[in-house]
């Protein structure tokens, strides 16, 4: 044992209150405080609680209906190592992976994959599955975040493989003055050479409206209306779980999204996904890989494939923490900044409807 003198340690909490009187040491009570929150948080919370109780209902239902396409998958241990990926059927966790995300969207059929760099990438590997030389892209929700406009071709992207080198003509449909979707307009947009509708479900950074899930189905209704044969594309990020359904379940063609937002839960170090009918899925698939590889390969570690399934299990609670947060940032922020949008909060109440786009993001 050291010679210097010892001192005795006392734990932190304790010792913030002790206090030397008279060369003896005495216990100071604690200041307690009323509320561990700033006052105007505090009312916020309060006022919040209807809007927190339809949140927890939602994440009680996405949460089961994931638990549930985990045990029709039938996922045990030996799905969490990693593969090479040169091997059909290599009991890796792979086919796993999308038969779970599949179910969980409702969809056919699924591709999820760290190869996706981005929820650009796996968006641009469904717009080329659905679009051929001499089609139209109309994007029905005005424009798509900026990092699509080089895929598109819209901004400097000559002869570097976009959509528009290959002879897809680019449309758009602002939106209405309230935020929202332009029906009228949307209601006669649709040609013969429209090829694909693209949806972007979240407001991303611009201000107009996030869309639910029942404009996304009134939307697809239109579009189909007008021609059963031009598909519907869905850019779902920061959409997951933000309700108890996703797109693929009221009649979207294909989604798209990234695994490091809402599916990811906060875990997933990488990744993104599409989801859809089958042979549509299978086609985005030949985009990332290449014709003839389609979704039995592809390689993942085994720590990226065990984050993969842990994110995904644990994403509704965390979007709907993120929900529950950004609710309240809203209100707490209002009385102080003045400038807040509140146009997509939770839609089920009305108040707030713009939350969910908005503060998915928070994620």
């Amino acid at each position: 044992m050291s010679t210097a003198t010892a001192t005795t340690l006392t734990p932190f909490p304790l010792a913030r209150h002790l206090a030397t009187r008279g060369g003896r040491r005495t216990a100071r009570r604690p200041c307690v405080r009323a509320s561990a929150f700033h006052p105007e948080v505090s009312r916020a919370v309060e006022s919040l609680q209807a809007e927190f109780r339809e949140v927890d209902r939602a994440l009680a239902l996405n949460s089961s209906r994931v638990a549930a396409a985990f045990r029709h998958a039938r996922v045990a241990p030996h799905h969490f190592g990693g593969s090479t990926g040169y091997g059909h059927d290599d009991a890796g966790g792979r086919e796993a992976l999308d038969s779970v995300f599949a179910h969980v969207v409702g969809a056919e059929a699924a591709i999820v994959r760290p190869q996706f760099f981005s929820g650009t990438h796996a968006i641009a590997c469904a717009l080329f599955a659905l679009l051929r030389p001499g089609h139209e892209l109309l994007a029905v929700a005005g424009p798509p975040y900026d990092t699509l406009e080089e895929v598109i071709g819209i901004r400097g992207s000559a002869n570097v493989g976009s959509l528009k080198d290959f002879g897809v003509t680019y449309r758009e449909v602002p939106p209405a003055e309230d935020g929202g979707l332009d029906w009228d307009a949307l209601a006669c947009a649709i040609r013969p050479e429209t090829g694909c509708a693209l949806i972007q479900r979240s407001c991303g950074y611009s201000w107009r409206k996030s869309l639910s899930v029942a404009d996304i189905r009134r939307a697809i209704d239109l579009i189909k209306m007008q021609n059963p044969n031009c598909k519907v594309m869905v850019d779902n990020c920061y959409g997951e779980f933000v309700e108890t359904s996703e797109p693929p379940m009221v009649g979207a063609d294909l989604i798209a999204g990234s695994l490091i937002k809402n599916p990811g839960g906060t875990i997933a170090p990488c990744g993104g996904y599409v989801a859809g009918k089958k042979d549509l899925v299978e086609a985005a698939a030949a985009r990332l890989s290449a014709p003839g590889l389609g979704v039995e390969f592809g390689s993942a570690p085994g720590h990226v494939m065990r984050a993969l399934f842990q994110g995904l299990f644990l994403a509704p609670q965390m979007v709907g923490e993120a929900v529950k947060v950004g609710c309240l940032s809203v209100l707490a922020s209002e009385e102080i900044l003045h400038a807040v949008s509140t146009d997509s909060l939770v839609p089920s109440t009305g108040r707030f409807a713009n939350c969910r786009g908005h503060v998915s993001q928070g994620i």
